[in-house]
């Protein structure tokens, strides 16, 4: 039989059943005149059994090429006889065993790669077994029978290639400084011949594709390689395509994705084919009949524990020899000879059985001379089990070691530097859960933080953090936030805000966390909302207003609320289509204990009185809740009433409150200030802005509630009149006072009004922001103002030492739209000229001025005492006389203006 055919047919033997159609192929001769190949190939998926490969990141590395390489085996010929090898690495599972195998039956099947005329493939778990001396040909004729008749010299061609797959399972380190081996029947360890074969001693012109996992990788000298490639494994269209095949339902494969997603350190873990199988196969009976958007997050133990629980309840004595033999052969390769199974007692037929009836956990594979090897399913099995061996031998224990044996895993992955304890180590706290071998406030947790901060620039710290997270899926948080909200000082041991700046990196890595998370403008719907619940998961703030949303999301929205693994702290919905009983559905998952999130905005929802009530109960049970805005939506009254019952709640910790544009008059307002009587401790913002409260409802608030406490107050557009202002300006006056920003914009308070505020000032200055823009204010109550900026310098120097430093300032002021006249202008420009006057921004449009003040405006601002560095004078009738006597003013040094208006 030809050399080619027989090959056609021993691989067809080897990787797969042989059919009729290719018996009959015409067959390419050897020695054809060679071709300088420089076809492109598309970076395509490979299908075989249940597996999709992907190849990326290939690179040629020889003399006369560095660039993409698009096919493994088209290459360019003229390289030197020591570069002609092309390795391919990829972790355990990614599928390089696959990928050969496909290869070659896509070859035998003359399916690809028609340019090779000879493909010799071998395995290295099988060349273990020839333990003699032989030559190439022997070696060729061992593996492959139907080439009895080979003339070696024909396999010195360059469309010869030897494939070696799985060099890390090699008993034998190949030894570059061998001695040479240059004829094809010289007899010599199988080692050397590979060696040999890399090198360009042994066929030179011959081709070497070798795959290996990336820890065996560096064993292969830089200057034997002609090109190296990597295999990934799934990209996220392979996976969910795989998923579908074992599921075989489109939502429920869109909802084991999102579940993978959750956790970033899992999803990358499913791009190893073998895991993504185990993983889909738990979630597909993990999520049945449970609720379509809630999330059901499991970890990583949580996973295999389901996947090999159903495996325990028969042949446990097989079980627990595996388990044994997994911790036995722990940090070695995922390859056993009849010999391995012996030392723990189990036996080859007893490993088959097991096998055909579990092979989620073991597999067998036949080779040379029908011998059989077992692996387990995936590394990750091995490593699982190993874990609950060794979980079993510390139970055994007395609990007072268990600390201690704990202890002493950990610092062996923490000095371990090729990484094989990672996933063990994860499997391992992940089972000290499950099977609450200790307590969560044990010394053993504290002492693997400590670990972590220590190691913070070690990809062991990362280690231990994923390893944590196995334990306790919010491990560190509690402690980050103590950090950040104490000024960075450490809440564990002595350790400096490097330490933890860097860890807290680490968390933020492995769990995808992103600051923000919006929908983009084409996406903004339910459907799209639905399908990135995990990248919002992982945010910190969510902003989806105006995003067409409606009732429908909201159970989705609520899940994401109420789960301890979510990292939002702040939702905006404004301005969507969410009904009363789309906020009912949210307020229940804001109602969780697990939900932490600290503002929600609903502007303009079209919400009424029964959604207050809903979130009225909410803030009995969401003490984390701190700012709620409800602005643009007609609540009313009613409404205000329903959410009082929440505010005056001790649990209820609100400090801001939006409630603009809501309908609100005097009875609302008198509900609100009942509320705040009885629980007047943590409110700090307060917004009624455009709403008929008139004085009835702010006489009641600021009779009920010290307006005091508060650091801003919005009161724009409330009817109100001086009556109000008495009220607000004792609250101002008051030296325990700490309102910063007060608008009253819109209302006619008139200079009565004004004067009242102003006196409040004057007692006590802590306003930094001041708008009390078309309040009917003329130049009497400009003469008021003066006073308060003339009244600020005034304090004793004792006084200063004691206060904030920002509650002397009044740096911004709002006029605009008042009839001052030139007469309010000049009263305002002298007091500009005073010592202490702190003032930046001044809006003095539309204020009836004219060119007569613009000489007391321009002195100033001119002043050295002045900082003001935003002016506005807009719709005023300077006109240019007046501009020129400004810019006597701004020519001054001592101008500090930045922006006129």
């Amino acid at each position: 039989m030809d050399l080619q055919l027989s090959l056609f047919v021993a691989l067809k033997r080897k990787y797969g059943k042989l059919t009729e159609e290719f018996q009959n192929k015409p067959i390419l001769e050897l020695g054809v005149n060679h071709r300088d190949f420089k076809k492109e190939i598309p970076e395509e998926c490979f299908l075989h059994h249940e597996f999709y490969l992907n190849i990326s990141n290939i690179f040629i590395r020889s003399d006369f090429v560095y660039g993409p390489v698009v096919d493994l085996f088209v290459c360019d010929c003229y390289h030197s006889a020591s570069r002609k090898t092309i390795l391919t690495v990829g972790v355990g599972g990614s599928g390089k065993s696959t990928l050969v195998q496909i290869c070659c039956v896509e070859w035998a099947e003359h399916r690809g790669t028609p340019d090779i005329s000879c493909l010799l493939p071998f395995a290295f778990w099988e060349l273990n077994l020839i333990k003699h001396k032989v030559s190439l040909v022997q070696l060729l004729q061992t593996f492959y029978p139907e080439l009895k008749k080979i003339d070696g010299s024909r396999l010195n061609h360059p469309k010869v290639w030897f494939i070696f797959d799985g060099l890390n399972e090699s008993k034998r380190r190949l030894d570059f400084s061998c001695p040479p081996v240059t004829d094809v029947s010289t007899a010599a360890p199988v080692d050397v011949l590979v060696t040999n074969l890399i090198r360009g001693n042994l066929l030179p012109r011959a081709h070497v594709w070798l795959t290996s996992r990336y820890s065996w990788a560096a064993h292969i000298p830089e200057c034997h390689l002609l090109a190296k490639t990597e295999l990934e494994g799934f990209t996220i269209s392979q996976r969910k395509e795989h998923i579908f095949d074992i599921i075989g339902d489109s939502k429920m494969t869109d909802r084991v994705m999102d579940h993978m997603r959750l956790q970033k350190s899992l999803d990358q873990l499913c791009q190893i084919p073998p895991i993504c199988t185990i993983t889909a196969n738990v979630l597909k009976t993990h999520l049945k009949g449970k609720d379509g958007h809630k999330l059901y997050p499991l970890s990583l133990t949580q996973i295999y524990t389901q996947a090999l629980n159903l495996q325990k309840t028969s042949h446990p004595e097989t079980l627990s020899k595996l388990k044994n033999l997994a911790l036995l052969r722990f940090g070695e390769e995922n390859l056993m000879y009849e010999e391995d199974l012996q030392k723990t007692g189990i036996g080859v037929e007893e490993a088959s059985a097991f096998s055909r009836k579990y092979p989620f956990l073991l597999k067998k594979e036949r080779g040379l001379h029908n011998t059989s090897v077992f692996r387990f399913a995936h590394f990750s099995v091995q490593e699982y089990l190993a874990a609950s061996c060794k979980l079993d031998e510390i139970e055994a224990k007395q609990p007072s070691l268990h600390t201690d044996l704990c202890k002493k895993l950990v610092e062996e992955a923490v000095h371990d530097p090729l990484g094989k304890y990672d996933v063990y180590v994860r499997f391992f706290f992940g089972l000290l859960k499950e099977r609450r071998l200790l307590k969560p406030s044990d010394r053993f947790f504290l002492y693997t933080k400590k670990m972590v901060l220590e190691y913070a620039l070690s990809d062991r710290s990362v280690c231990l953090l994923l390893s944590l997270r196995e334990y306790d899926s919010r491990a560190f948080l509690s402690e980050f936030e103590d950090f950040l909200n104490n000024g960075f000082s450490s809440p564990i041991g002595d350790f400096s805000a490097v330490h933890w700046n860097l860890t807290l990196g680490n968390v933020r890595i492995i769990d995808g966390l992103q600051e923000h998370f919006e929908l983009d403008a084409a996406e903004k719907c339910d459907e799209k909302l639905l399908k990135q619940l995990p990248e919002m998961l992982k945010s910190v703030t969510a902003t989806l207003r105006f995003s067409n949303l409606t009732d429908r999301c909201c159970p989705a929205l609520g899940s994401v609320l109420s789960m301890g693994e979510s990292h939002l702290r702040g939702l905006d919905l404004g301005y969507n289509s969410i009904t009363d009983e789309g906020v009912k559905v949210l307020a229940e998952g804001l109602s969780d204990p697990s939900s932490r999130l600290k503002y929600l905005r609903l502007q303009g929802c079209g919400l009424g009185a029964r959604a207050c009530k809903y979130l009225s109960a909410a803030m009995k049970r969401a003490p984390k809740l701190l700012e709620l805005d409800l602005s643009c939506n007609d609540i009313g009254d009613r409404g205000l009433q329903n959410l009082a019952c929440g505010l005056r709640d001790p649990s209820c910790r609100l400090e801001g409150l939006r409630l603009s544009q809501c309908h609100i008059e005097p009875q609302g307002c008198a509900h609100l200030a009942s509320a705040l009587q009885e629980n007047p401790s943590f409110l700090k913002y307060l917004d009624l802005s455009i709403n008929p409260i008139r004085d009835e409802g702010a006489v009641q608030l600021s009779k009920k509630f010290d307006l005091s406490k508060l650091h801003k107050l919005e009161m724009n557009h409330c009817e109100l009149t001086r009556l109000s202002c008495g009220g607000i300006g004792e609250a101002l006056g008051l030296e325990s006072s700490v309102l910063w920003e007060l608008n009253l914009s819109n209302n006619p308070l008139s200079d009565k009004g004004f004067q009242l505020l102003c006196e409040g000032i004057r007692k006590w200055a802590t306003l930094t922001q001041l708008k009390v823009s078309r309040c009917w204010i003329n130049a009497k109550g400009c003469s008021q103002l003066t006073k308060v900026l003339c009244s600020v310098m005034q304090f004793p120097q004792g006084a200063m030492h004691h206060l904030e430093w920002s509650r002397l300032q009044l740096i911004e002021l709002d006029l605009s739209m008042n009839c001052l006249e030139d007469k309010g202008g000049k009263a305002i420009a002298a007091g500009l000229t005073k010592s202490l006057i702190y003032l930046r921004t001044l809006n003095l449009s539309h204020c009836c001025l004219s060119d007569e003040c613009c000489d007391e405006l321009a002195s100033g601002l001119a002043s050295s005492d002045s900082r003001i560095s935003e002016l506005d004078l807009s719709g005023n009738e300077l006109q240019d006389r007046g501009v020129k006597k400004l810019c006597v003013g701004l020519k001054s040094r001592s101008c500090t203006l930045t922006s006129l208006a």
